[in-house]
């Protein structure tokens, strides 16, 4: 059932603008069955010449209720997220951020938990550009901080967590205006609690979007699916739907 709801949410593609990047959902771990996600996001030029943009944006996720697989169900996290990046060479990039998400905690029965977590991450991207195929190769390491209501430590206190991810992306037009985006993401991390335990892989997550480029409007609009296994044998695969806003240079080009 969920799978041919989220399949056919794939084929119903929608837009995407002249920032060409999807702002794809966060995990939400194995517990959950399909998800929902929205996001809208604000690209800058902070230095065009020298390639330095700043990206910001702000989301909220939701998941399946009790019972059933509807991914709208119940709203399970609230995220604001800043990035700035630096597109040093044609083939070479890299970025700094920080986010604080807000998450509720579903368990079996109420009262339900909830936790705060302040992620600080960077990214460091190898481009191959292409005049109908391009791609990029990501390596992600980010310090997940975890904080209860009241910014007390959380009983999982802290994570750290590294992403190997590889993106294609094919124009569908002659403009460029239309894409196909396809990603793959491989995460290992290490958690702590009162010690570090040990490395090991987590979990991948595999998206597909199709974007589109609205005419002489600096406008993103991403609609795509991404698959969420855990584990070496994928014990558990979440399905996310996700649909994205993102506005290029709204204050003026430099």
């Amino acid at each position: 059932m969920v799978m041919k709801f989220t399949f056919g949410a794939v084929l119903f593609f929608l837009l995407m603008s002249s920032a060409h990047a999807q702002i794809t959902p966060p995990g939400l771990g194995d517990g959950v069955n399909a998800s929902s996600w929205f996001a809208v996001g604000v690209k800058q030029d902070l230095n065009a010449e020298k390639g330095i943009t700043s990206t910001t944006y702000a989301g909220m996720g939701s998941i399946n209720g009790d019972g059933n697989d509807t991914p709208f169900g119940r709203a399970m996290i609230y995220v604001i997220n800043q990035e700035i990046e630096h597109h040093f060479a044609k083939r070479w990039k890299y970025s700094g951020a920080i986010s604080y998400r807000w998450q509720n905690q579903f368990d079996d029965a109420p009262p339900y938990d909830h936790r705060q977590e302040i992620r600080l991450y960077g990214r460091y991207s190898y481009l191959i550009p292409g005049t109908f195929t391009n791609f990029s190769f990501t390596f992600r390491p980010e310090l997940r901080l975890f904080y209860t209501p009241e910014f007390d430590p959380y009983k999982n206190k802290a994570q750290f967590r590294t992403r190997f991810a590889s993106k294609m992306t094919v124009n569908l037009s002659p403009d460029k205006s239309k894409r196909l985006i396809a990603a793959a993401e491989f995460l290992i991390a290490s958690n702590k609690e009162d010690q570090w335990d040990a490395w090991q892989y987590r979990e991948s997550r595999f998206s597909v979007y199709y974007s589109h480029q609205l005419p002489n409007r600096n406008i993103t609009l991403n609609l795509g699916y991404m698959s969420n296994p855990f584990g070496k044998d994928f014990y558990h695969v979440g399905h996310y739907i996700a649909f994205d806003i993102t506005l290029r240079n709204p204050f003026g080009e430099e």
